[in-house]
């Protein structure tokens, strides 16, 4: 299983079945598809696979293919490392086809309809776990989908949340938040993406770590994002489906760094573990995690894939990593119209913190890959693409 080092074994059985879900966007003789799947990650050889084989299907061009992971920690290892691994063999090909099956489906089952964007926050499920001032709740975007008689048939949802409610010490595979929002949806079809949650978890609404916790926030996230695509909202108009993307965005190393101040670091541990904030505790012992890894995570040549998909007004951006919540702001301030950003698609580099972010030892900082101002540099790549499909 992937996704806890603190793991000590291997998966012992199912709690929910894992699942890859497909939706296609036909426009124009020209079609996006976006696939999300039950992973902690997707690297760039599995996405690239993927993006060939469905490259053979009608209308698709590799560009307009997206393959994203829900980032959940307990599915299968896929090579989830900082800087990028290596998809397992056996994994990689049962992934492709898979993925090929999917789109095919969703190719199949297309039907006329009108596609509508809504924003809005989130309550009582996530919030940043890290900062000065974290935030107790974060954006959420929803895309819906209805007949030309106005029956709601889909939705597709931009949580920007780390799927993580189980722990390291469960050893049951599980789609997690994704699968549990997926379930409490109520519309003919639903699927979740992960968006810009390189430091938004669960931790500080979850009462708990089980099974019964997470079918709990799955229904609060469900219910408001089903109230949130109950507002009015324009319906919009989509001339044409346009891709862009840089597989192999260079970024700054951190070889030359000197590394966290370990000692340091397990003093602070020490400190808060009387304290009994489970959020704070949690946080501090991460933070030890990070440092202990973070020689490991350093890589002479770290590469970002960016993606970025307009369909009319609505861009969307993909970030082959775990971007901070900030990152999906900067975007929308530089660019017009409504901008969803979306973390963990078509390759995995590792944690893309913000600038300011680089003065804590926080773990999510500790085992990035990537230099303080990376980010940035990423999101200037991203507007880039995204003004190429005007």
């Amino acid at each position: 299983m992937g996704g806890y080092a603190a793991r000590t074994g291997p998966s012992t059985g199912t709690m929910d079945g894992l699942e890859l879900h497909a939706v296609s966007f036909s426009v124009a003789e020209r079609r996006f598809l976006w696939l999300v799947g039950d992973l902690p990650a997707v690297n760039t050889d599995l996405a690239d696979a993927v993006a060939a084989r469905l490259s053979t299907l009608p209308g698709v061009a590799p560009e307009l293919v997206w393959l994203g992971a829900t980032h959940t920690h307990s599915g299968p290892e896929t090579g989830c490392q900082p800087g990028g691994g290596a998809t397992p063999s056996p994994l990689l090909s049962s992934l492709v086809e898979a993925a090929f099956d999917a789109a095919a489906a969703a190719i199949e089952a297309e039907e006329d309809g009108s596609l509508t964007v809504h924003s809005g926050q989130l309550d009582g499920v996530a919030g940043q776990r890290s900062g000065v001032s974290p935030r107790q709740s974060v954006p959420v975007t929803a895309l819906a989908f209805r007949l030309p008689d106005g029956h709601l048939r889909g939705l597709l949802a931009i949580l920007p949340v780390h799927p993580t409610v189980l722990g390291a010490d469960n050893r049951l595979l599980s789609a997690d938040l994704a699968g549990s929002v997926r379930r409490a949806l109520t519309t003919d079809w639903a699927m979740v993406a992960t968006g810009a949650a390189g430091d938004v978890s669960t931790r500080p609404h979850r009462h708990e770590q089980t099974q019964a916790e997470l079918a709990r926030l799955g229904s609060v996230a469900a219910a408001q994002i089903l109230d949130l695509v109950d507002t009015p909202s324009s319906t919009l108009d989509i001339g044409d489906a346009r891709g862009s993307r840089t597989p192999d965005f260079a970024l700054p190393s951190r070889v030359a760094e000197d590394g966290p101040d370990l000692a340091a670091i397990r003093s602070r541990f020490d400190a808060v573990r009387s304290s009994g904030d489970a959020v704070a505790i949690r946080e501090a012992e991460t933070a030890v995690q990070g440092a202990e890894l973070s020689a490991k995570a350093r890589t002479a040549d770290p590469r970002l894939a960016i993606s970025a998909v307009r369909l009319g007004p609505l861009r969307l951006v993909g970030f082959g990593g775990e971007p901070y919540l900030a990152l999906e702001k900067q975007l929308a301030d530089a660019l017009s119209g409504p901008v969803a950003l979306v973390g963990y698609t078509q390759g995995y580099l590792g944690y893309l913190p913000t600038r300011d972010a680089y003065d804590t030892d926080v773990y999510e900082v500790n085992i990035s890959p990537v230099a303080a101002g990376a980010a940035e540099l990423a999101v200037a790549e991203a507007v880039r693409l995204a003004r190429q499909l005007d």
